[in-house]
């Protein structure tokens, strides 16, 4: 039975018709995702990325001012201001844009939720950098309480700026675990 040419003309329609053309859609959608993914990933990891490195640059530049007690003209502050918030609007449309994609291709998941409670948190890290300084240790304070209980880590409520830009990058590489693990719906 196994040789008769009938048998044998049908088993290679069945295989050429419905087993390969299954076997070619499986692994182009396997392809699919691994290229949403790997945008994803980069896109999350370059946006959050140019956003900290702003702050830092924000952040060390005011520290050593305090430090070396130099004050510089007000057009310099105006221009270093409007850089910033240059910035942040660039954070905010790209947060926004990256929690859109999460929504569309991770949908049955709690990544959308976790990015943008992450977003929200690197918003407030923002905001250090422009309170008054008799407010910072209070807000330290609070963000950290923040960034412990949202990220689920041990950050003492005394940490520093450089614990809490740590936290947030840890809390960025679980956030990318996360995706590179999920299922990817294509539609």
């Amino acid at each position: 039975m196994l040789k008769h040419p009938l048998f044998l003309l049908v088993m290679g329609a069945v295989l050429s018709g419905l087993i390969i053309p299954l076997i070619t859609r499986i692994w182009q959608y396997r392809q699919k995702a691994l290229e949403v993914k790997t945008a994803l990933v980069s896109e999350i990891s370059q946006a959050v990325m140019e956003f900290l490195m702003s702050i830092q640059f924000v952040h060390i530049r005011k520290e050593v001012r305090n430090r070396s007690k130099v004050s510089i003209s007000s057009e310099q502050r105006a221009k270093e201001q409007t850089e910033f918030d240059q910035n942040y609007k660039a954070w905010e449309i790209k947060s926004a844009v990256i929690g859109t994609k999460l929504q569309a291709y991770l949908p049955k998941t709690e990544i959308p939720r976790a990015w943008t409670a992450f977003s929200e948190v690197v918003t407030r890290f923002y905001a250090l950098e422009g309170i008054a300084e008799t407010e910072i240790p209070q807000t330290i304070t609070e963000l950290a309480r923040d960034i412990s209980k949202t990220f689920s880590c041990k950050l003492s409520e005394s940490a520093n700026w450089m614990q809490m830009r740590e936290s947030i990058l840890e809390y960025k590489t679980k956030i990318i675990s996360s995706i590179l693990k999920g299922k990817i719906f294509l539609g």
